[in-house]
């Protein structure tokens, strides 16, 4: 394929039937940069939450509802499965990151050959082997999905940076990568293609950090369900006669601040701007 100079690929990864990540990803050679925008699981788009649409309408879908969400044009896409993404960073033998602050969750147990625990890491420079980048990217009980965001996009740039290091002297290591991921992902990226990118960006800079968030175009929004939930609530016909109101329950969910779905796509163009 002979792809402009400005083009778009969706970065997604999946546990289950889910697909839990969703990093939209645009390539700038003029600027020569990689930026990475995190679209939270959550979102609440159509009548459901953005995650759920590969399960029920498949992988074409999923990214016509993302293109519509950003407002950009999607050229590749790449959906990835969680234990696929482990084999991919022991093959690579492991990546370096810098963690900002402990990742500490209780509610993550880990097991290795010294016995089982809860999950930490301190904050401070770790090298990971694919399980141990695994449970930093999954885990966000104790932190949020908008810190699970950054830091699986702080993995991504580990996994750049290693894949820098790897040549022509490295081609057997480069041809695995590269066959692990096409064979056992979902993506419209052929092995030419993969290699010609791999190539091409490889010393692209990373421009990664941005999350869509209630920090910046989103709200917390509480839909109401017709099924048992972990949150309660009231739903009123009236908000000013309490006998029209009864005891429901709701999803939480994310939506952009005041229901305008240009804020995002405003917001997106303006990253991909500079400004």
């Amino acid at each position: 394929m002979d792809e402009p100079g400005n083009f778009n690929i969706l970065v997604m990864g999946k546990h289950g039937s889910n697909v839990d990540t969703m990093i939209f990803t645009n390539i700038n050679s003029e600027t020569r940069e990689v930026t990475m925008l995190s679209i939270p699981r959550d979102l609440f788009y159509k009548g459901r939450k953005i995650n759920s649409v590969y399960a029920e309408y498949g992988i074409e879908e999923q990214v016509r509802w993302v293109e519509d969400i950003v407002g950009y044009k999607i050229h590749n896409y790449i959906l990835i499965d969680m234990y696929v993404f482990r084999d991919i960073v022991d093959l690579m033998g492991g990546v370096d990151i810098t963690l900002e602050e402990d990742l500490v969750d209780p509610t993550y147990k880990t097991c290795d050959e010294d016995g089982c625990s809860t999950l930490y890491y301190a904050a401070g420079e770790h090298h990971l082997n694919g399980t141990e980048a695994l449970r930093i990217a999954r885990s966000r009980h104790t932190t949020s999905d908008y810190s699970r965001a950054e830091r699986q996009q702080l993995i991504l740039e580990g996994i750049k940076k290693k894949a820098m290091g790897l040549g022509i002297g490295d081609a057997d290591t480069l041809l695995s990568l590269i066959s692990t991921v096409l064979e056992s992902t979902e993506t419209d990226i052929d092995t030419d293609d993969a290699i010609r990118y791999y190539f091409r960006y490889q010393n692209f800079e990373l421009n990664r950090g941005y999350v869509l968030s209630s920090a910046n175009v989103l709200d917390a929004v509480p839909v109401a369900v017709a099924y048992i939930t972990s949150h309660p609530i009231k739903t009123c016909l009236d908000e000013t006669k309490p006998e029209t109101c009864t005891d429901s329950f709701a999803i939480d969910t994310l939506m952009p601040a005041g229901g305008n779905w240009g804020l995002i796509r405003d917001y997106v163009a303006q990253i991909l701007a500079g400004e």
